[in-house]
């Protein structure tokens, strides 16, 4: 059906109202683009910026506003003083900071403000005014007003007038003096060489039987004393013969200490520049002047601390893709060869002579740890999973010579071997459990040998395994949790009671050595210090 068409009447006042309400016009349209284009350039010839105050408003409350309300006392002058120039920057106290700084301008400086121009006659910028003739300021002026005007809301804190930089600068500068040195090699070889010669040395007394439940331990003034280490001790070693401790660690910096238990001299250093040391070590021996120093690098270090020569031993021919790192090894007791933790299950041994590779033996999955038997006859070897292979170091073969498996050893972090004979095998492992084995007799009972000891005082990983020269005593520590540190008679296996006790200074435990006569021991932290104790019962 054809429906009639009909006129539409015209829009009537009221209805072109409501649409302009609902839709604007072409006017309201073109006045919203000014405003956004003009949204960051504040002026006074677009008062419509300011979409809440408009000029009439403004206009009249400033003229109800006070002249007090408008003006703060400037102390740096009157108001007939005369407006900076556009050049002169001002200062948080309003005066020129021309010609203080030099050099590159600061990140923050901008060139352009040195041409910009801010109006004083708007209610944003009208309290900048320091005289009421002044209309607009340089963009630097106005920089420095706005910094004035903040401080007098805010004022400085009382530490910023009186800091004393005396202290600080002189703690750098005695930095940059231990810097300097520590740059050099071999430094004071002359005074090592003379302690070298002394006949004085670590002197193995027999002792009785140690108490098994309490123990007799006085502290010492710390081992590095005279110059603490600029980071964590992450490796640390007595020497064989002379009372001399080596230590090392991400500072770069091989270190070593005369140790008398009074003063503990310092001696003689080295400073690698590219190489944090996780493991330094000196040799046994005849060679027993020469240290070994690695760390996570594709090369070790030997220092001869007689003569003050390094050498750098940077290949292992045969093995180079299954020896990424030197970081971790061990010497064998008479110094003939050095084992070193490689990749994807591999120990590798070099000679302690030469630096040459010599054979390498492979165990299942990755290895935890390792140790030699004092007579360099055979090498203990642990997996993560718990599993101990044994070498035989002096035949041609690298077949294990016995495999067997730790039941109680979840994951296994650190081994460790001690008493006369290598009686004692300590395993290590990251729940924190340290299981204690009779080498005379676990082998005989099943064919898998059994602790004769579990050891729970600690509830992290253990990251240190040490025993006594005399196999009297096994220190366990772990570097997870503070003052995590047992001292672990043998052969019972319980842990001395009475130290260490909750006040005692240890903090994060990561290396402690026994000195070789039984007397002394040194515990290293993450701090750099190392605290020194003497065994009064040797």
């Amino acid at each position: 059906m054809d429906v009639d068409e009909k006129t539409i009447p015209p829009k009537d006042e009221e209805e072109l109202l409501l649409e302009k309400l609902v839709f604007g016009d072409e006017a309201g349209f073109e006045a919203n683009l000014r405003k956004i284009e003009n949204l960051y350039n504040y002026s006074d010839e677009e008062p419509e910026a300011y979409d809440d105050i408009s000029e009439d408003d403004s206009e009249a409350e400033l003229d109800a506003a006070n002249d007090e309300d408008l003006f703060f006392i400037d102390e740096s002058g009157d108001a007939n003083t005369e407006t900076p120039a556009s050049g002169d920057a001002m200062d948080v106290d309003g005066e020129s900071t021309d010609g203080v700084f030099h050099g590159e301008d600061a990140a923050w400086n901008d060139s352009d403000d040195e041409n910009a121009a801010v109006t004083l006659d708007l209610v944003r910028t009208k309290g900048l005014r320091v005289a009421p003739s002044e209309t607009a300021l340089a963009g630097e002026s106005y920089i420095a007003r706005l910094r004035s005007q903040y401080e007098k809301i805010y004022p400085r804190p009382e530490w910023t007038e009186t800091w004393d930089n005396a202290d600080e600068t002189e703690e750098a500068d005695n930095f940059d003096d231990e810097a300097e040195e520590d740059s050099s090699v071999g430094t004071n070889t002359s005074a090592l060489t003379a302690l070298l010669n002394r006949t004085t040395t670590f002197s193995k007394k027999t002792t009785k039987l140690l108490p098994p439940n309490t123990l007799n331990i006085l502290r010492l003034k710390d081992a590095n004393i005279a110059r603490r280490a600029r980071s964590g001790i992450q490796s640390m070693a007595f020497h064989p013969s002379h009372p001399l401790l080596l230590t090392g660690g991400f500072d770069r910096t091989l270190r070593i200490y005369h140790i008398d238990g009074k003063a503990n001299r310092f001696v003689s250093l080295v400073h690698f520049r590219d190489m944090p040391i996780t493991t330094c070590l000196f040799v046994s021996g005849q060679d027993s002047n020469l240290v070994y120093a690695a760390g996570r690098r594709r090369y070790m270090h030997r220092w001869d601390i007689a003569t003050g020569e390094v050498e750098k031993i940077l290949r292992m021919y045969g093995q180079d893709k299954l020896q990424k790192s030197f970081e971790y090894f061990k010497i064998s007791p008479k110094g003939t060869t050095i084992a070193l933790r490689g990749e994807s299950g591999w120990v590798n041994t070099v000679s302690g002579t030469t630096g040459q590779f010599v054979k390498g033996y492979k165990v299942d999955g990755h290895v935890a740890d390792f140790a030699y038997t004092h007579d360099e006859s055979t090498l203990i070897v642990a997996n993560n999973s718990g599993t101990i292979w044994e070498f035989d170091c002096t035949s041609a073969s690298t077949s294990a010579i016995r495999k067997w498996t730790d039941v109680g050893a979840v994951a296994v972090s650190k081994i460790a071997l001690g008493g006369a004979g290598d009686r004692w095998l300590a395993v290590g492992t990251k729940s924190g459990i340290v299981n204690l084995f009779d080498r005379l007799s676990c082998y005989t009972i099943g064919d898998q040998p059994k602790p004769f000891k579990e050891v729970g005082n600690l509830v992290t990983e253990v990251t240190g395994l040490t025993f006594a020269p005399d196999g009297q005593i096994l220190c366990i520590s772990s570097l997870q949790k503070k003052d995590a540190l047992k001292l672990v008679h043998l052969p019972l296996g319980t842990v001395f009671a009475n130290w260490p006790t909750s006040g005692t200074p240890l903090g994060r435990v990561t290396i402690a050595e026994f000195s070789p006569d039984n007397q002394m021991l040194a515990i290293g932290s993450d701090n750099g210090k190392i605290t020194l104790w003497r065994l009064n019962h040797y």
